[in-house]
């Protein structure tokens, strides 16, 4: 059973002889070598730690990172200087005895450990909180009343475990979280979007959302969706705004999972785009949040009597960007998440058989290789909207018109958003006598208009378009249009 773990600890650990130090194997790898899964984490613990780590790292040449698992707890990874997946990590024993080590961790799967012995052979599990057992019964219980109380953000680990694993989570955990729900504003915005990155990664994360939601864990993360519960929406709309946003969460998380089920062409090309699990977890919280800035705008035109929610995805976009802030996405992420709330309304538009194909390629640009995750949020969001005044052509066009966009959009349209693929480059107007600033953008953005309408399909033409544009006036031509 521990043969491949063993083959591990004697790399590392063979330079320590038996008297020196004692190691133990904690945590999730002796969990997920219990639950017949890899071991992708190699945790120990034992006393002197740190005097430990800095003699394995001096004897195996290895790099030495000092880092905190939590706030009061330092860890030494040992980086394999050759193969920089080739770690372990190495903790103080806390409390003097691997029994009271245990007794510090969150929950009974997570409190099993095995001795190592002289020649790397490891032992008997140790199991005083009943672990093994509870992984048979795929549950997830604390190892005591105080586990969240010591730190909050066991209540998303432990919903995390949940998805991941498929275990469920007992009435007396679940009223644990319930009481300690509101300690969540004391984790560091980073620590709790670790966490829920990795919910949104499973594939029924909408379920375990849901959840978070009943738990009262989910408006701690997101105040701004208490303003969502409630809200009214128009006629084109058969649900308010927050159960709205879990219908679009729930429809975006099938296609994602069996885009089979939703695109003929397309099928390859959707599950390509979201190889990139990163794009799978931001298409999943635009969903939750494209709408967050309806309340805030909500109206009513007195003249039509219907309610409006003008600038909403403006206003929604400034929300997205506080948030993102509040958890510390990177600077990736965070434009993504803004740029899709921005967008999410104008794709809905592009359907429409009177639209420039320069508006669509302007949007697209926009997009770049986000393109297909918003057209598969624009179809969540139709899929989602099913009020009386929701008109069921031009659900069928949108679904048809981002369907074949989709399918067509890595051979057809990426290729034309390269830089590559322009007519006309900056160094080609610089020839042309014009100067770097900002009148040399504007005619850049010109020739692409009519390059993107099809008006301007070769480089002399282009090139043409340029010097004719150059002569004149850019306001002019700005003001008329080239395209028209």
């Amino acid at each position: 059973m521990w043969d491949p773990i063993t083959k591990i600890l004697e790399k590392w650990l063979s330079s320590f002889k038996s008297d020196e130090t004692i190691f133990y194997l904690v945590g999730g790898a002796v969990r997920d070598r219990k639950m017949g899964h890899p071991v992708t984490d190699m945790d120990l613990v034992c006393q002197n730690a740190e005097s430990a780590a800095k003699k394995l790292a001096s004897v195996q040449n290895a790099a030495g990172i000092r880092f905190l698992k939590n706030p009061e707890e330092p860890c030494y990874r040992l980086v394999n200087r050759s193969d920089k997946n080739d770690y372990i990590d190495i903790s103080e024993l806390r409390g003097g005895s691997i029994s009271a080590d245990l007794a510090h961790r969150d929950f009974t799967i997570n409190a099993m450990a095995v001795p190592i012995y002289p020649g790397c052979q490891p032992g008997e599990i140790i199991d005083p909180f009943g672990g093994s057992a509870d992984i048979k019964k795929k549950r997830i219980r604390v190892t005591g009343s105080a586990v969240f109380e010591k730190d909050p953000l066991r209540i998303l680990r432990a919903v995390r475990f949940s998805a991941e694993l498929g275990f469920s989570l007992p009435k007396a955990t679940l009223d644990l979280i319930r009481l300690h729900a509101d300690n969540i504003n004391q984790i560091a915005g980073e620590r709790i979007w670790a966490e829920l990155k990795r919910i949104l990664q499973t594939g029924n994360s909408t379920a375990f959302i849901r959840l978070m939601d009943e738990l009262q864990i989910l408006a701690r993360i997101f105040p701004e969706i208490n303003a969502m519960k409630g809200c009214p929406q128009n006629a084109h709309h058969h649900l308010d705004v927050w159960p709205h946003s879990m219908v679009v969460l729930r429809h975006c998380e099938k296609m994602i999972n069996a885009p089979a089920d939703y695109f003929n062409r397309g099928a390859e090309a959707v599950k390509d785009h979201f190889q990139n699990e990163r794009r799978s977890v931001l298409l999943k919280l635009t969903a939750l949040l494209h709408d967050v800035g309806k309340p805030s705008t909500r109206g009513y035109d007195d003249a039509s009597g219907r309610i409006t929610f003008h600038d909403h995805d403006k206003v929604g976009a400034a929300m997205v960007d506080r948030i993102t802030r509040r958890l510390r996405l990177s600077n990736t992420e965070r434009t993504h998440l803004v740029t899709m709330v921005a967008e999410h309304l104008h794709i809905l538009v592009l359907a429409k058989s009177d639209v420039k194909p320069s508006t669509r390629m302007r949007l697209f640009r926009v997009l770049k290789d986000d393109t297909i995750s918003l057209l598969i949020h624009g179809m969540a969001d139709i899929f989602a909207t099913l009020g009386p005044e929701s008109s069921r052509a031009y659900r069928q066009t949108y679904l048809s018109w981002a369907k074949t966009t989709i399918a067509t959009f890595n051979q057809s349209i990426k290729p034309l958003l390269s830089p590559k693929n322009d007519l006309v480059r900056g160094n080609d107007l610089l020839a042309l006598g014009m100067s770097p600033g900002p009148e040399l953008g504007k005619v850049l953005y010109l020739i692409r208009q009519a390059q993107d309408n099809g008006n301007v399909q070769d480089r002399p033409t282009a090139m043409a378009l340029a010097r004719k544009i150059i002569s004149t006036s850019i306001e002019k031509h700005e003001k008329q249009g080239i395209n028209g």
